[in-house]
């Protein structure tokens, strides 16, 4: 079924909820929508056509990023084992975002409410080259009348330890008054070549804001790198992001498996802005030898399954 030009979707609903995925583009849920008094929500930031999607896929919906964000020079070594990944941002001679949120997943089960699909990770993956392991990716999608339930489950079928780098590329509207608030911690600095410096600092004023009050999305142009910190939300702990758009609140709840955050505003574009968690630090495979368990570097042993979850809530003011 087509709802965007040129993009085979499938559409699950619940109550007042209706969400688009794309199974063949990277396994892609490409929009979320509510219908409520005062009309039709959309949470996403959506493609008008296919060639939109292909021309910057991590600028919409949610793709899958694995590994997220950049490796230096694409290569790195774990447990003995070196992985070559092609360089496709050349400028800065890295490695980008990953494969998954560009090839077709499998369609595993679907309900009126529900998707679930999965990607074979093996010889035949078109990306065993470059990374050799053998596994499987499985996501699901499910709608209730709270929001939308994301699950992903990444599986070692191999017999060598696997890498595991996992985030999203979060794209959500906003509007220049938005405020977010986001549970970030630390910034990250970045090199010129968007790899991290090994320096770590706290946040600027502006940035405290996302912690606080709320930031704009614009204020400033951001493609900025962060540590966790939950925030405090009635004496519980939230790890996520709250996007107030004025008559919309979207609460965007985040598994604690991802421990990072990277945040990029589209060149002060106004219109959407990627929250991206991320379990990793960016370049963390290369990191692991200074910064230990703080690099976020996971290892997934032969046999097991890690499952990571997040929630997104559309509510109205």
């Amino acid at each position: 079924m087509e709802k965007i030009p040129g993009i085979s979707t499938v559409t699950i609903n619940q109550g007042p909820y209706e969400a688009l995925v794309a199974p063949l583009n990277g396994g892609h849920l490409l929009s979320l929508e509510k219908i409520t008094q005062k009309g039709t929500y959309k949470a996403l930031h959506e493609p008008d056509s296919r060639d939109e999607l292909l021309k910057t896929p991590t600028s919409y919906g949610l793709p899958v990023l694995f590994p997220p964000n950049r490796i230096d020079g694409g290569t790195f070594t774990a447990a003995g084992k070196t992985y070559h990944f092609p360089i496709n941002e050349a400028e800065r001679n890295n490695s980008l975002h990953g494969f998954l949120h560009t090839r077709p997943w499998k369609v595993i089960s679907q309900s009126n409410s529900g998707l679930t699909m999965e990607f074979t990770l093996g010889q035949d993956d078109g990306f065993y080259d470059s990374f050799p392991v053998e596994g499987k990716v499985r996501l699901s999608y499910e709608l209730d009348e709270e929001g939308l339930e994301q699950t992903i489950r990444v599986a070692n079928t191999g017999e060598d330890p696997m890498p595991l780098g996992l985030g999203w590329h979060s794209a959500f509207s906003v509007e220049p008054t938005s405020r977010i608030r986001l549970s970030i911690g630390q910034r990250v600095e970045m090199t010129d070549r968007m790899l991290p410096s090994g320096v770590v600092r706290d946040l600027s004023e502006g940035e405290e804001a996302f912690r606080r009050q709320g930031q704009l999305p614009c204020q400033w142009e951001m493609d900025d790198h962060y540590t966790v910190k939950p925030l405090d939300m009635g004496g519980k702990p939230f790890h996520g992001a709250l996007i107030d758009n004025g008559s919309y609140l979207i609460r965007y709840t985040v598994d604690p498996f991802y421990r990072h955050w990277m945040v990029w505003n589209a060149y002060q574009n106004g219109h959407f802005i990627c929250l991206e968690p991320q379990n990793w630090r960016v370049n963390a495979p290369n990191l692991v030898e200074k910064l230990g368990e703080e690099a976020g570097f996971d290892l997934i042993p032969p046999g097991q399954t890690v499952t990571a979850k997040a929630h997104i809530e559309i509510l109205e003011k």
